[in-house]
Order: structure tokens, then C-alpha cells, then sequence
């Protein structure tokens, strides 16, 4: 609604209504009464087929199966699995693991990525899968589908799968109330959060990730440039620029917002687990090598020595990423300067932020700005 509505002030002669009901009926009723597209939740493909009978621009949201040539928004399951994958890869994991819904099509991308990419560094992807339920309605409502998978029968074999899954595991969920489930799931069983299985979740919905215990860390979409860049196609639409032919608005991941579910490393070594947790602490701030040996009583060199050896990248290595990170997500999420910004994500010069985002992302700042943000 955010990057529609900003669209909307942007161009200026449109009037955007809000309605409540996104059945055939309805749209057919708006239309007749001078509605020229609409943005719509349809989810099945029953539902998306009278649909386009109506003949009127309209491009649709939350859909659980293929929706023919509607227009549709939807997360990249591409760079979803991307973002999870590296996340856990930097704490060191090895054993992987997804749960999602069965019937869902975007449950079911988004767990055929993640296991493209456990698959291509050589690992295996567990994953949990109850007995496909048929969607009989046109409107699935999430709490339904959930309730005719996943706890279809009972959560007994859902501990079962827990239970035995190799530990420690990196576990993802296709969204944060699936995440959340699995989380009083695992502790039912008797399973320690992170320490034996670290969950991340997706959409980042704060109120939610805050509500688990522990709480939960998400990954988390740039909605607001998702919106404006739909708002862009209906109007290509309704100008005849362009035809209903399944275009797909990509929402764009911005990162993991991490939270206590996966505070932790996949590693043996102590000190090595302290650096990193100070230097995310303190990622915010200028931060030196020497303060951090000195802040685990251990020689700078040995420290080196013991990081290059687990992970295979230097401290200052460490430290520039976890900078970038902080700058990234203040770039799409503010208007300060990129002068503000270095300082903010510990950077002493903006030089040096300019030098390094280039050497980690490909593009200057500035740029990732404007390809990240609504315009």
C-alpha cells in the first residue's frame, strides 16, 4: 500500500479505493461503474479464470497456485533461498533443513530454491512434507491450508522429524507463523533454540518474530518498492502499453533481520564465537582488530590465525561485512546522506564505505539506493 500510494502521489490524477471484497462479483460491480484496474487478492486458479473474464486490468497478490496471465506480486524464492543460504553459510553450517506448506505454490519455490542451493555446495535439504490436501475453495485462507497439512495429523510426526534431524541444523520456513509453529513445535520435543536447531522465518512481520520464543530472526522485503513498481505496470495496462500476460513484480529481499533464533555459530571455537558476536554488537561503531583480542585477553595474531582457519576470511574482513550490512538496510530504509550513512554503519569516511560496498556488492551506494528503493 505504501509504494502504491506513493505512486499515486507521484503521477497525481489518480484515486485509488479501498474494497473490501475481491470477489469476481465485486470487481465486475467496480468496473461497471468506471473502476479502469484493481489490485486484488486471488490465490487459486479457479478464481484467477473468472477473473479474467471481467476484461479489466488487474493484478493479483497472495496466490497459492498458478493464476494463467494475471500479473501477480510475489517474492523472488530465487533470492529468498539466496539470502538463507549465504546467512547460514557465514555462521558455518553444514546440515539444512525446510518446512513449509505442501499445497502452496510459493511455499513449494521457495523450498525447491533453498534445496538448489544446499544441493549445489554439496549438502542434502531435510525437509518436512505432510499429505497433499485438494484446495476446494477459490479463497484459501492460510489458517486453513495450515490446519489441513500441518496438523492434519496431530504434531506427533512433526517432533518425530525434529527429533531426529543431524544437529546443529539451520532450519527455514516459508513464513514467520509457520517459523513461529515450529518453534513451540521444537520446544515441545524438548529441542534447545538456537542451540540445536537455528530458525529463520520470512516477511519479517516484527510484531510476530517478537511474539516467539526465542524470537525469531526474518527475513526481511523491500514491500514499499514491490508496490510502487506494481502500481508502474497497472498503469501500463490501463494505457494499452502493455497485455495481461502473467508479468511478475518481484519483492525484493533486503536482508535477515536477526533476532535470538539464530544467535549462534556452527563452530567449536569459543573465541571465535565471541569475536563475531562482539563485532555484531558493536557493528554500528569503528571497530579495530586489536580491540577485539583484547577483549577476548587473546593475541592479535592468534585471533587472526584462528578466523582465518574457521571461516576462511580475515577479521577486517568480517568487520566491512557486517558494516555494509547496517549501511544497506539504512540506504533503502532512510533518506540520510551517504555521509550520514558511514558513520551510522562504522565507517570513519564515506570514501571508505564507497570503497568497500563496491568491492562486496559490484555497484556504488548510491546506486544500490536507487535500484532498491521505490524510485
Amino acid at each position: 500500500m505504501a509504494g502504491i500510494t506513493e505512486y499515486i502521489r507521484d503521477k497525481g490524477d489518480w484515486e485509488l479505493i479501498i474494497w473490501a471484497d475481491s470477489s469476481p462479483e465485486s470487481l465486475l460491480f467496480l468496473k461497471e461503474r468506471g473502476c479502469q484496474g484493481a489490485f486484488a487478492n486471488i490465490q487459486t486458479s479457479t478464481k484467477a479464470q473468472q477473473i479474467l473474464k471481467i476484461g479489466m486490468p488487474i493484478i493479483a497478490f497472495s496466490s497459492i497456485q498458478a493464476l494463467f496471465s494475471l500479473p501477480f506480486i510475489s517474492a523472488d524464492p530465487d533470492q529468498i533461498a539466496q539470502t538463507a543460504f549465504e546467512y547460514f553459510k557465514n555462521k558455518k553450517f553444514t546440515n539444512f533443513a525446510f518446512f513449509g506448506l505442501t499445497e502452496a505454490r510459493w511455499s513449494l519455490e521457495r523450498m525447491e530454491s533453498f534445496r538448489r542451493y544446499v544441493e549445489k555446495d554439496g549438502g542434502t535439504l531435510h525437509t518436512f512434507q505432510s499429505s497433499p490436501q485438494p484446495i476446494k475453495g477459490d479463497a484459501v485462507p492460510l489458517a486453513k491450508l495450515w490446519i489441513d497439512t500441518i496438523l492434519q495429523k496431530g504434531q506427533q510426526p512433526l517432533i518425530d522429524w525434529l527429533q531426529h534431524l543431524p544437529k546443529p541444523i539451520a532450519i527455514l520456513a516459508s513464513n514467520d507463523i509457520l517459523a513461529c509453529h515450529l518453534s513451540n513445535v521444537a520446544a515441545e520435543a524438548g529441542l534447545r533454540i538456537p542451540e540445536e536447531i537455528a530458525l529463520l522465518g520470512i516477511d519479517d512481520d516484527q510484531a510476530l518474530c517478537n511474539l516467539c520464543t526465542p524470537p525469531l530472526s526474518s527475513i526481511a522485503f523491500n514491500f514499499k518498492k514491490a508496490g510502487y513498481d506494481a502500481a508502474l505496470l497497472m498503469e501500463e495496462l490501463i494505457s494499452g502499453r502493455q497485455q495481461l500476460r502473467g508479468q511478475w513484480i518481484r519483492i525484493q529481499p533486503s536482508g535477515v533481520h536477526e533476532r535470538a533464533s539464530t544467535d549462534i555459530y556452527a563452530l567449536e571455537d569459543e573465541d571465535i564465537i565471541k569475536a563475531l558476536k562482539y563485532i555484531r554488537a558493536h557493528a554500528a561503531q569503528p571497530l579495530q582488530v586489536e580491540e577485539i583480542a583484547d577483549q577476548l585477553c587473546i593475541s592479535k595474531r592468534a585471533l587472526q590465525m584462528k578466523f582465518q582457519k574457521a571461516l576462511g576470511r580475515s577479521i577486517h574482513e568480517e568487520i566491512v561485512r557486517v558494516h555494509i550490512e547496517i549501511a544497506k538496510t539504512l540506504l533503502i530504509e532512510t533518506n540520510l546522506s551517504i555521509e550520514a550513512i558511514a558513520l551510522r554503519s562504522g565507517f570513519h569516511y564515506a570514501s571508505n564505505m564507497r570503497r568497500a560496498f563496491l568491492d562486496l556488492t559490484g555497484m556504488l551506494p548510491h546506486k544500490y539506493r536507487q535500484i532498491h528503493r521505490a524510485h
